[in-house]
């Protein structure tokens, strides 16, 4: 078997990033954009398992590991409370703040999505950049993640902000620790809050949609 690179940035990894970001718009632009986050889940699911069994070491290289699981869970915990917080005050003042009972369920599965978008952006861009010339300035990867984190969420521009804010605390946490766990983890938790709270729209109605429960 192939040991995992840890020299050279891989641009194809790079590309099909991209590649996945063009697709999760035109997914939008033909009312598709469920069925393409169960798709693009069910595909990278079977590349990183595929990489990890060709390449012993490449998970831990990508930030999967569980050796700093709990100082990574603690240190997100404690830049994201703030955020929790924030969004429940803005929608107890808009009238949006609800609790669901299938709000347990959006926390379940919405972070392995989270886990994924992480992974795409920081384990594939931030890590392959980071092992350029533009590794030497960190300010720059920040900027770039969390931008490209931003521009994802095209055109809601209060999801953009929100991604982009969260991009500039994440990238760092990922730099420094490199642990993707609790930044999925937590993606996924902010993110089904931040649609309920703050946009006030349930991402439940959109799963159901997906899976041919509601038309």
């Amino acid at each position: 078997m192939k040991k995992a690179e840890t020299s050279k940035p891989s641009w194809a990894e790079v590309t099909a990033v991209i590649t996945t970001a063009v697709l999760h718009f035109l997914s939008k632009a033909v009312g598709l954009h469920g069925f393409f986050i169960v798709a693009a889940v069910l595909f990278w699911i079977v590349f990183i398992l595929w990489r990890a069994k060709r390449q012993p070491g490449v998970l831990s290289e990508w930030g999967f590991r569980a050796d700093n699981l709990l100082q990574t869970f603690l240190i997100t915990a404690t830049v994201s409370l703030p955020g929790i917080i924030a969004m429940a005050y803005f929608g107890s003042l808009h009238g949006t703040f609800i609790l669901p009972p299938h709000l347990c369920i959006l926390l379940i599965l919405y972070p392995i999505w989270g886990i994924i978008q992480q992974f795409l952006i920081q384990g594939l861009v931030v890590r392959n950049l980071s092992l350029t010339p533009f590794g030497s300035h960190p300010i720059f990867l920040v900027l770039l993640g969390a931008t490209l984190f931003g521009l994802v969420h095209t055109p809601n521009i209060l999801l953009m902000l929100a991604t982009f804010c969260l991009g500039l605390l994440f990238v760092p946490l990922y730099l420094r620790l490199h642990n993707l766990w609790p930044l999925g983890l937590f993606h996924g938790w902010l993110g089904s809050l931040f649609y309920l709270w703050v946009l006030g729209h349930d991402p439940w109605q959109d799963l159901l949609t997906t899976l041919g429960f509601t038309t």
